[in-house]
């Protein structure tokens, strides 16, 4: 199952396809659920609440597919590239792998890693009746154990989790927009996923007193089966270009943020300057033709007293 690739017909579509176009620097990482045939109210449940901590760059299909990841990974990279989304969580049930949920990521259109965890337990975010996050905010992100560092499939759950739940890549952050923690928590059976809200209150101090209240959704994970990068695809995903700045020159920006510009210029001779031409400003026919006939320039009321005085003669 493949794209096939037309050519836009309207200058909204060459937008839409110049928007999908690798860049130097990546528009933030989308993330799409998705089912298979069968699937239960736990894993929609659970669906759910991930898609509203990930919104706005998520993407809910409730549709149901006929879709194998382990086994066939091209319907999964179909819906990666119609959703121009490189993270995805598939989930299905059946009595082998009861409660069944993949997280995954593809690299240009391929698939890249992923990772097949068993639900072994679900609250939601509905039986938790307190306050929620902030749509859009960033989380603060927990790992506890030793295991995210030594043992390699927690390794890359970690890394996986990380890219569905960061958001947007940001130089700098306010720290009193973080109102939420997600804390991931490995042990040798189970992996504990918890959400918690940060309330700030008062303390007497500079400092002020935080308290965390969990929000939900409570999720107990068991790891089944995982699908490493090749080699070759993990050298090439890694691979970071180098940007290079370019230099403006001349310009500066002054301390209340205002851009200045300096323009070189040759210097200009004044004399040759082209301004308004007045009768007044004009200069008399001996300057201006100094050593020649000046009878030229001479008014006509001049010339004619003139040649009444030589006819007199």
């Amino acid at each position: 199952m493949s794209i096939a690739p037309r050519a836009p017909k309207t200058a909204a579509g060459k937008r839409a396809l110049a928007a999908k176009e690798p860049k130097l620097v990546e528009n933030t990482k989308k993330t799409f659920f998705t089912y298979g045939t069968r699937s239960t109210e736990m894993l929609k449940a659970l669906f759910g609440d991930w898609y509203a901590m990930t919104k706005p760059n998520s993407v809910n299909l409730t549709r149901k597919k006929e879709i194998l990841p382990f086994e066939d990974s091209e319907p999964l990279e179909y819906l990666s590239k119609k959703q121009d989304a490189s993270l995805f969580v598939f989930g299905s049930h059946n009595k082998k792998r009861p409660h069944n949920v993949v997280i995954g990521r593809t690299f240009a259109g391929q698939m890249r890693d992923m990772v097949e965890l068993g639900l072994e337990s679900l609250r939601p975010m509905l039986l938790f009746p307190t306050e929620k996050n902030v749509l859009g905010s960033k989380p603060c992100l927990m790992f506890a154990g030793d295991l995210w560092e030594t043992n390699p499939a927690y390794s890359q759950i970690k890394s996986l989790l990380v890219d569905i739940f960061r958001g947007p890549a940001v130089d700098k952050i306010n720290m009193e927009g973080i109102d939420h923690v997600i804390s991931v928590t490995a042990t040798e059976k189970l992996i504990l996923f918890r959400h918690y809200r940060i309330n700030m209150k008062k303390s007497g101090s500079r400092l002020p007193l935080v308290e965390l209240e969990e929000i939900g959704p409570r999720a107990d994970f068991s790891l089944r089966r995982r699908m490493e990068a090749a080699a070759d695809v993990l050298k090439l995903s890694m691979k970071q270009p180098k940007l290079k700045a370019n230099k403006k020159k001349n310009i500066e920006t002054n301390v209340l943020g205002d851009t200045l510009g300096r323009v070189h210029m040759q210097k200009q001779d004044l004399t040759k300057l082209q301004t308004r031409k007045v009768k007044a400003l004009r200069p008399s026919p001996v300057k201006r033709k100094a050593g020649g006939d000046a009878d030229e320039d001479e008014p006509t009321e001049d010339k004619r007293a003139r040649a009444d005085a030589d006819s007199d003669e």
